[in-house]
């Protein structure tokens, strides 16, 4: 299951892969094309699983 945690770590991840000095009015989520972008979410929503009891190891 996908819980409220693991989807707030997914967002953060998202926004944390534009540095501060680069957000401007047309650019504050990532191309999905960028190569930061899934290994970011991928941590974050494992990391909130582990932490929330969904994931087993």
């Amino acid at each position: 299951d996908i819980n409220d945690e693991m989807k707030i770590a997914a967002a953060e991840a998202i926004a944390s892969v534009i540095p501060e000095s680069e957000l401007r009015p047309d650019y504050i989520i990532p191309d999905s094309f960028n190569p930061n972008v899934k290994d970011a979410v991928a941590n974050a929503v494992k990391e909130a699983a582990r932490r929330t009891g969904v994931a087993r190891k």
